[in-house]
């Protein structure tokens, strides 16, 4: 069962899309409230929080949770263009194993990055997909849980995503991610970051870089044509 299939069975919940939220650290997580369920490589293969860097712009760290059947899994970070994941792996992670709960219990799996220098303000997104990895018998699904009720927008500046592109990381890669509007809300999740040595500002990043050589092009532009009136006007 892929998760639209789920979404469509809770209906469409409406969420205020707030301003983004820049945040040295970032924690949604808590008790048990609710789940996004049918996360597998037999359902749906990534999901995902999208959050934006603050002041402290070098991550440090991240923690997923899970419950449900047992996983096989690998984290990444990207940067994030509103709809999916933009240029290459900012940070991928060992394959992990999660062994499974029962009932509503759940476990933390996180993942130590060692300060990568990210830009304040941007917004990235961390992720979990088991795209690849051979996975533990049983064929029971995992699942996330939520911060707070399904749709409630504990975060401002991300939400859950997810995607049922294939079962590698190009496919993920080129694919347009599902709820990208935020509206179920955000799973529980942690973000811990430091002072980053470029302190954000240093590194373009892969969209800024088409604006950036565009901007250098209609520069020289000017400059010839400003040349060659000079020419006309000397001559």
């Amino acid at each position: 069962m892929k998760l639209a299939a789920l979404v469509g069975a809770i209906g469409v919940l409406g969420a205020t899309i707030a301003a983004p939220a820049a945040a040295s650290a970032i924690d949604t997580s808590g008790g048990y409230a609710s789940k996004i369920d049918y996360f597998g490589a037999q359902y749906t293969p990534t999901y995902g929080q999208t959050f934006t860097v603050g002041s402290d712009n070098a991550l440090d760290g991240f923690t997923f949770y899970l419950g449900g059947g047992a996983a096989r899994v690998r984290a990444y970070v990207y940067s994030w263009n509103g709809t999916g994941v933009l240029g290459t792996a900012l940070y991928a992670s060992d394959a992990r194993s999660f062994g499974g709960t029962a009932g509503d219990a759940f476990e933390a799996l996180r993942f130590d990055v060692g300060a990568l220098d990210l830009r304040k303000g941007q917004r990235y997104v961390a992720f979990l997909t088991t795209a690849g990895l051979a996975q533990p018998g049983g064929g029971k699904s995992s699942w996330m849980p939520t911060a707070g009720s399904i749709g409630t927008n504990a975060y401002a500046g991300g939400d859950f995503v997810y995607t049922n592109a294939g079962s590698s990381l190009d496919a993920i890669a080129g694919a347009q991610w599902e709820d990208t509007q935020g509206a179920l809300g955000d799973v529980q999740f942690k973000a811990d970051f430091s002072a980053g040595a470029t302190a954000g500002a240093g590194v373009p990043e892969p969209a800024a870089w088409a604006m950036l050589i565009g901007g250098f092009g209609l520069a020289g532009g000017a400059l010839r044509r400003r040349r060659a009136r000079t020419a006309v006007r000397f001559a």
